[in-house]
This record gives structure tokens, C-alpha cells and sequence, in this order.
């Protein structure tokens, strides 16, 4: 396992910093926790965008530098995701945010104030979490390619009795296809439905449908996470049936309000009646 804290995790608080800032009436979304996450040159990219005059060319700076898909495809799924889970959370049910990352849900969605949330991470992007929040949901350093998820969960108070809702939100796409599926079948003996994200796997792929893919996947591979697994839409349902699941959303984030076609919402139901893979 890699000792350092994810640089892709850090990007997404600066994306939702960006529009934290914007006007009240206007943006999708507050996360007031974001910017604790920059490094000092990322910060004070974030903090110029407070100001009225000069927020627009913070925002063309950061797109210019990523390409135009990455800043509105991270905005839109925030969104989607905040409204899923509030939508989600009745009752007993509890959270699960797999590959929470620099993730504040658990700090910011009163619709998880006082429930049982568990994150679930690289022990060095929590020990950095841990610094700059302090106590709220239980942190589980878990390793997707190696770990026991369910031994591990279990272990921090997680009740497989009690319903429960993973989101697994920028994931998926630096995944082995094998982990993908290990972790479904994680999430269903589990009994949890899901919330997650992944790519249309054509952009992976040269020719691509879609003209901000090979910037993206390039840029991604530079960090040194690179994307490894993907989906096609029209074949999603299916593959979330081999594991158990009802696909009952998938949205890019293009249709779902701003971004682009390449990056997917989905939301899944757990079948009871579904043989555990």
C-alpha cells in the first residue's frame, strides 16, 4: 500500500471548494471543510474564488489545466450523491462511504447527524483526515485489493442486521475489474444498496466518443492513478445483476446537470433473493 495521501482525493475538495464559494442562491451545494484539505498553492486558487470579480478566472485557470469535463463532472456527482443519501437515510439505516477520501458527508448532511457512518480508506488519507476533523464517523484503513471489507467493517461497530446505504463515489475507475467484483459481493452479503460512480469504459479506449478523454485519462495516469476499469452504460444492469443488484438510476453527469458524458452516477438495490457471489 502506497504511504501517501491521494492527490485525486485532494483535486475533488478543491472542486467542491470552487463551489462552496459561489453565491449562496447559487451553488449546489456547501462544504465548508474543503479547503482544509489544499496544499498552500491549491488554496489559494480556492480562496480567490470568494471573490466576485475574480472567481470566474479561478475557475477557467483550474479548467484550463484539467480540461473542461473534470471541475463540473466532480460538482454534479457531489450533488447527486447528497440527494440520493439524504433521500436514503430513514430509520436505522446507516453509511458506509467506501474510498471516502477527503469526503465531509458525515461533518456537513444533517440527514447524517448522529448516525452510524463508517469511511472506509488508505490509512494515510484518513491519518491526514483525522488531522484536520478530528472525531465524527468511525474510520475503517481498509485496502480494496487486499482487504477483508466485511471482517473490517464488522469489526468497527457496522451492523449487517441494520439496513445500511454504500456510496462508492470515484472508485471504481482505479480498480482492478476483480476488486470491483469482490467489492460488490462485499457490499451485498452486507445487505447494503449502493450508490456509486464509475467511467463509460469507451474512455478508456482510442478512438473515444468523447473529445475530453484522452486529456483526462492522460492526466489521471500522470498523478499516478491511474483509470483501470470501466463500464458501458448499456451493459451496467446486467453486470450489477451477475452481483446481486436492480439498477435503479444511471445518469452521466452530463444529464444529470453539467459535465460530461463520460462520468456516471448509478444507484442499486440490493436483491434479497440473490445468491451472494
Amino acid at each position: 500500500m502506497e504511504s501517501r495521501a491521494s492527490f485525486t482525493a485532494e483535486t475533488m475538495a478543491l472542486q467542491r471548494a470552487f463551489e462552496s464559494h459561489r453565491p449562496a442562491g447559487r451553488r449546489l451545494f456547501d462544504d465548508p471543510y474543503a479547503t482544509a484539505f489544499l496544499r498552500p498553492s491549491l488554496r489559494v486558487l480556492a480562496e480567490a474564488a470568494r471573490l466576485p470579480g475574480v472567481r470566474h478566472l479561478a475557475f477557467s485557470l483550474y479548467d484550463a489545466v484539467a480540461g473542461p469535463g473534470p471541475r463540473a463532472s466532480g460538482i454534479t456527482r457531489t450533488k447527486v450523491i447528497d440527494d440520493a443519501l439524504t433521500s436514503a437515510m430513514t430509520g436505522e439505516t446507516q453509511c458506509v462511504l467506501l474510498g471516502a477520501g477527503y469526503d465531509t458527508r458525515a461533518h456537513r448532511l444533517p440527514a447524517l447527524a448522529g448516525r452510524a457512518v463508517f469511511e472506509v480508506d488508505h490509512p494515510a488519507t484518513q491519518a491526514r483526515k483525522r488531522a484536520v476533523l478530528g472525531a465524527g464517523p468511525r474510520y475503517v484503513p481498509v485496502d480494496f485489493e487486499r482487504d477483508d471489507l466485511p471482517a473490517r467493517l464488522t469489526e468497527s461497530g457496522f451492523d449487517p442486521r441494520k439496513p445500511s446505504v454504500f456510496v462508492w463515489e470515484g472508485v471504481t475507475n482505479y480498480l482492478t475489474a476483480e476488486a470491483v467484483g469482490t467489492t460488490l459481493a462485499a457490499v451485498h452479503g452486507l445487505g447494503g444498496d449502493l450508490v456509486f460512480t464509475y467511467v463509460d469504459v469507451r474512455a478508456l479506449h482510442e478512438p473515444s466518443p468523447f473529445p475530453e478523454a484522452r486529456r483526462w485519462v492522460r492526466a489521471v495516469a500522470r498523478s499516478g492513478e491511474p483509470w483501470t476499469f470501466g463500464l458501458l452504460p448499456a451493459s451496467t444492469g446486467a453486470f450489477l445483476a451477475e452481483h446481486g443488484f436492480d439498477l435503479r438510476q444511471d445518469v452521466s453527469a452530463q444529464e444529470a446537470g453539467g459535465g460530461s458524458g463520460l462520468y456516471r452516477i448509478a444507484i442499486a438495490a440490493r436483491r434479497a433473493d440473490a445468491p451472494h457471489q
